[in-house]
């Protein structure tokens, strides 16, 4: 794959992302809840790109939604980070040493196909995201009840029907036009009567 393409289409993700969050995502509502465009775009950054590209998505926005909104606490800016670090040692690819070590051991590799590791990595950190927000509101004195465990559900159910929106393209944009691989199987095995 071309680097240039690859690390063109990275910032422009990044950038996308974070446009589309503070232009178009509050007009986007599924029950009074924006869904998170930030973990959708880290959610595809940590699948296409792996970890480490992944964890700098996660320090720009929280660098980003830190800056631009100065009033709120400092949660942002570790949470963004911190829970795609975490998250993306569950759903990134392994490195290739890994993948010859386990082939090397006869070690059985299932791989789990890129959109559920997309969907699944983008979810889970929604759901972190809420989680630690819940719990900061609660330790600051607040009481929870109902209304605040349904609008943290409808963000991680809205943030993952938008990310099933958008991973596909967005991968197509990254890697390119997928070309067919050819496939090499042994020639059938006929048996002459006699």
């Amino acid at each position: 794959m071309n680097f240039a393409r690859r690390s063109g289409m990275y910032v422009i993700l990044i950038l996308f992302g974070y446009l589309s969050e503070v232009t178009i995502i509050p007009y986007i509502r599924l029950g009074g809840v924006s869904p998170n465009m930030l973990y959708v775009v880290i959610g595809i950054v940590t699948v296409a790109y792996g970890k480490l590209r992944a964890f700098w998505a996660g320090m720009i926005y929280g660098l980003l939604v830190q800056i631009m909104l100065p009033s709120g606490p400092f949660l942002d800016l570790g949470l963004y980070s911190l829970t795609t670090l975490f998250v993306s040692f569950a759903f990134a690819d392994k490195p290739l040493k890994t993948i010859e070590y386990e082939r090397a051991m006869n070690r059985e590799r299932r791989e789990i196909p890129a959109w559920a590791r997309t969907l699944g990595c983008t979810m889970l950190n929604t759901f972190l995201y809420e989680a630690v927000r819940m719990t900061y509101i609660y330790l600051g004195g607040s009481r929870l009840d109902g209304g605040h465990f349904l609008r943290a559900a409808l963000s991680v159910v809205g943030t993952g029907l938008l990310c099933a929106l958008i991973m596909f393209p967005a991968r197509r944009l990254i890697f390119g036009k997928k070309t067919e691989q050819t496939v090499i199987r042994p020639a059938p095995v006929t048996f002459e009567k006699r």
